[in-house]
């Protein structure tokens, strides 16, 4: 097994490095007989077990720092610079590459996203990017397949995926229980966790979880995503606004109409380090502990145990962190 990286700041962790367990759910095949129902594929939701509101983070996690912003802003600026020479990009949305004509429908991996989302999935120069983009590509050459970008609104992906309009989720997603009885999910890739970005001159009132959720103020999230099911069943107090993407939430932060605005990790840390200078920063506490996984249609068992195999053979090789590192510092 390889060793697992995670940001550091200070000497502390924080949120985001590639998954590891030795759950054996996780790397079960379909003819497997089924483990018993007291043991949990995932661990539990935040909203399935109690938060601890006076922490101001988990042992796993850190509070930000200085460092770290300097930090992801390097990041966003370093990316890009390698966009143009170093970082892989994928054809134009909607494309399966130069040599696509010669490949059947079935020999095409119909990858769904959501380009609104960075570091995950975003466009620059009229194409996609990211590292769930990076991994796609990969995916789909250990299956000797060609990939198709099927660009989407988040809330269209799930029921595309249903409908069989597109083989696989590969945006972001977070394992929860209530996609789990719809949608198959893959083995997780990387843990990550619920951030809230937040004026740096209102920062210092909200140091603890328990200042978070049970603020009286107005809060955003993206619409549909763990964010916005975090607060609509842990922010008993607060006004939930949803947005279109994190880009449009970050937007209304700094016009202030909302005081809070919820998002994964990664994408809190992204737009921090792009909007620094608005005022823009993240609140230290962690709100949930999530798995980021890829989405399977129920029906296609036989994608899900090859995705699965892959996975196994990226996480015991180390090239999760390879794709990781090219769009965050592990």
């Amino acid at each position: 097994m390889h060793n697992s990286r995670f940001f550091e700041t200070n000497g502390q962790t924080i949120i985001f490095k590639p998954y590891q367990s030795n759950n054996n759910r996780l790397n079960k095949s379909p003819g497997d007989a089924a483990a018993p129902t007291a043991t949990p594929a995932f661990p539990l939701t935040p909203w399935e077990k109690p938060m601890d509101l006076t922490a101001p983070d988990s042992p796993m996690f850190s509070t930000i720092s200085d460092r770290l912003m300097r930090s992801f802003t390097s990041i966003f600026i370093t990316c890009f610079a390698l966009l143009l020479g170093g970082c892989q990009t994928a054809p134009n949305p909607g494309s399966t590459g130069s040599s696509s004509n010669q490949k059947s429908d079935a020999e095409v991996l119909r990858v769904g996203v959501a380009a609104n989302m960075p570091p995950f999935v975003f466009e620059q120069d009229g194409k996609l990017v990211g590292l769930e983009i990076d991994f796609a590509v990969a995916l789909a050459n250990e299956l000797g397949m060609k990939v198709r970008f099927v660009k989407m609104k988040w809330s269209d992906l799930i029921p595309s995926l249903r409908k069989s309009k597109i083989d696989i989720i590969m945006s972001g997603m977070n394992y929860n229980r209530e996609r789990e009885a719809i949608i198959s999910f893959t083995a997780p890739y990387v843990q990550s966790g619920q951030k809230a970005l937040v004026l740096l001159k209102n920062a210092s009132k909200y140091p603890m979880a328990g200042f978070i959720v049970t603020t009286k103020a107005k809060v955003g999230a993206e619409k549909a995503t763990t964010g916005a099911f975090l607060v609509e069943s842990s922010f008993p107090k607060a006004s939930l606004k949803t947005y279109s993407s994190a880009e449009k939430g970050t937007e209304a932060l700094m016009n202030e109409e909302i005081e809070l605005f919820i998002h994964d990790a990664p994408t809190a840390y992204w737009m921090a380090g792009l909007y620094q200078s608005k005022g823009v920063t993240v609140a230290p506490p962690v709100l949930s502990r999530d798995l980021m996984c890829w989405g399977v249609n129920l029906e296609n068992q036989q994608l899900l145990s090859q995705v699965n195999q892959i996975l196994a053979q990226w996480s015991a090789t180390g090239a999760i962190d390879s794709i990781l590192t090219r769009w965050v510092r592990l």
